[in-house]
């Protein structure tokens, strides 16, 4: 039995698997590209604006289980009345997470579960007080890997399921729904020669329930049809030269964005004008 205690500043960024957001697929992306409208709490929105402590334990090398509580980083006082900021946790929010991992020959597989419950205010210079956001995610993830001399294989998976209750964005009218859902599906495959060729192909999906205040039309970042539907693909070729220098060529591909194929933000863009071609170079010391 190994036990142990984590401080971090973003769920999931303590875990081990590459099937969880913080350390999932893919690994780098360009930082000026137009993104999705909407995002689950525990796929990103949450990270660095948060700060957890927790304790794990990893017994019989098969099974993994933590719990930590999270709040929010510092706002500009003890008790401050308004804030800039967006999205602000309010109180402790419990994270879960437990996996198994078997492993044979040169083979593993995991399955798991996390998730996140947590409060928040609504910000955007409206009182840190009174009425708040509850998202509760729930989510599960399976990881396959092959690490053999010349060869290494790599399968990723996560589903995570949101259910919104938006008391106070209701309330302050940045919502018209008082309660909303969000779903993301993520599949990965991997391959590497050698450890200094190889790809990746991911698919990527995020449904959930149209909102016309929430999700309302504007230009390249808006949803014509008030919806957060988005999905695609992500395509990379990596070539690594030395052991601590990778060079990277990533294709993200849009067939829905914020909610249609064609015309989806009500000002004539289509999803397919969002793709991105990125080249990297990551050198790591």
């Amino acid at each position: 039995m190994i036990l142990g205690v984590t401080l971090n500043n973003s769920p999931t960024v303590q875990d081990v698997w590459n099937s969880t957001p913080a350390w999932g697929f893919p690994y780098a992306g360009s930082s000026v590209a137009p993104g999705p409208i909407a995002a689950t709490q525990i796929d990103g929105p949450l990270a660095q604006s948060v700060a957890g402590l927790g304790v794990y334990v990893w017994l019989d090398d098969q099974w993994y289980a933590e719990i930590s509580g999270y709040s929010a980083a510092v706002v500009g006082g003890a008790h401050p009345l308004d804030s800039t900021q967006s999205n602000v946790a309010h109180g402790l929010a419990p994270y879960w997470r437990l996996t198994y991992e078997q492993r044979w020959d040169r083979n593993s597989l995991s399955v798991g579960t996390y998730g996140i419950d947590i409060k928040t205010n609504p910000g955007n210079g409206t009182p840190l007080q009174g009425l708040t956001n509850q998202y509760k995610d729930v989510a599960g993830d399976i990881q396959y890997q092959f690490i053999g001399e010349d060869h290494l294989v790599t399968v990723l998976a996560t589903y995570i399921h949101e259910n919104q209750t938006l008391n106070a964005s209701f309330f302050d009218q940045f919502a018209a729904n008082a309660t909303n859902t969000l779903k993301t599906s993520k599949l990965t495959g991997e391959y590497s020669y050698q450890r200094r060729i190889g790809g990746s192909l991911g698919y990527f999906s995020t449904t959930g329930s149209n909102d016309t205040i929430l999700y309302a039309a504007a230009p390249v970042v808006g949803s014509a049809n008030n919806s957060p539907d988005s999905s695609g693909y992500i395509a990379e070729l990596n070539y690594l030269p030395w052991l601590n220098t990778k060079l990277q060529l990533q294709y993200v591909g849009y067939d829905k964005f914020n909610g249609s194929r064609t015309n989806y933000d009500g000002s004539g863009r289509n999803a397919s004008d969002n793709n991105t071609l990125y080249g990297l170079v990551w050198v790591n010391f």
